[in-house]
Order: C-alpha cells, then structure tokens, then sequence
C-alpha cells in the first residue's frame, strides 16, 4: 500500500516549472536616449524592428512620432513625420527617419533594434496583451524574416521542441507538455529581469 501511494503520488504532484537561468542571455545595453523613448512610447520596439526590414510609412510612425512630440522630443524632423501622408514614397521615408534618429541622437544598431523588438514583445506578454506562445510565435516569424539572426533563433528552437514534446524533452529544460505557456511566461518574465532598460517603469 505505501508502494502504491509513492507511486500515485510522483505521477499526479505536478513539475515545477522552471526556466533554466542559463538560457536567459542579456542584451547589449541600448543608448540612454533610447532607454528613455522606449520607456515613455510603447510600440518603440516593433517599429525599430520595421525599420531593420526597411518597411515604407506607416500610420504606426506617424503616432509614434506624435507620441515622442507629446514628451517633448519633437525635432524637425520628428514633426515633420508626423505630418507626412502614408503615399510617401520609399526613400523619402528612408531619409527621414535617418535624420529622425540622428536628431534624437539614436544610433542605428540593428542588434539593439532587433533586442527591442523582443523585449517589447516580452512587455506586452507580461502586462497581458498578449499570451507568451504567440510572443513565441511572433519571435519565430522574426527568425526567418532576418535568416536566423539572434536574439530571435533561441524562440525559433524552443518553439519547434515545444511542438515537439508528445515525443521528447530536453533533459533539464523545465518544458513539459503540459506547461509550455507558463514556461514561456516565465522565460519572459526572466529575460525582463536581465535586460530591464529595455523596458518601462511598469515590468522592472
């Protein structure tokens, strides 16, 4: 009977979930101008992220633009994106975010665009816009629009092994099938926790 019991016992208690500290990398610092804007402007993120992929205009600049007015960083140029129409041909656009980021004092660094990204996803999963899969799924999507550029590849890999699981774990992983959202969340939940001036004064 106390066999049976310690067995019983191991098969119901459920795992605890808990994401290896290891698989949690910390991101090169960003400006502290940049700091500052992607505190104080929600979307900063996404919208450095469409600039890697050299995107055309968009109503989402011309708001982040009057965002960044409304705080008091309404250069010229920053104005002048606000005011734009959305016909506004390719390189027009191009040019004028340039100089947008040079009067900003915001240096072009597509790892610390793409790292924005990311943690601007992890924000918006924390404070409950969105669940932690489809963030997941979003940074797995970012994976094979920039050919496998971190720091979007770790979500690609844990993505596939999370659709993978009614046939493997990973031995130490903390992933199980019947956890995978919380495992996401918390991993997350942690990646904020490492690389908190990414991030606004809400999820420090």
């Amino acid at each position: 009977m106390r066999l049976f019991n310690k067995l019983f016992h191991s098969k119901t208690t459920p795992k605890e979930t808990v994401v290896p500290d290891e698989y949690i990398k910390q991101y090169p610092e960003p400006q502290e101008v940049l700091q500052k804007i992607l505190d104080i402007v929600p979307g900063t993120g996404y919208l450095l992220y469409q600039y890697t992929k050299h995107s055309n205009i968009s109503k989402e600049w011309k708001f982040w633009a009057m965002d960044l007015m409304e705080n008091g960083l309404g250069t010229p140029s920053v104005i002048q994106l606000a005011g734009e129409d959305l016909d506004m041909d390719y390189w027009s656009f191009s040019n004028l975010l340039e100089t947008v980021f040079q009067e900003l004092g915001i240096e072009v660094n597509q790892e610390v665009f793409h790292c924005a990204y990311v943690m601007g996803i992890a924000q918006e999963v924390l404070h409950g816009e969105r669940t932690a899969r489809t963030g997941f799924e979003l940074l797995y999507q970012a994976t094979i629009e920039t050919n496998y550029k971190e720091p979007f590849y770790d979500f690609f890999c844990w993505l596939d092994h999370a659709d993978e699981l009614e046939y493997y774990t990973i031995k130490g992983s903390g992933l199980y099938k019947d956890n995978v959202e919380e495992w996401m969340k918390q991993f997350f939940e942690k990646l904020v926790k490492v690389n908190p001036k990414y991030c606004s004064n809400t999820v420090r």
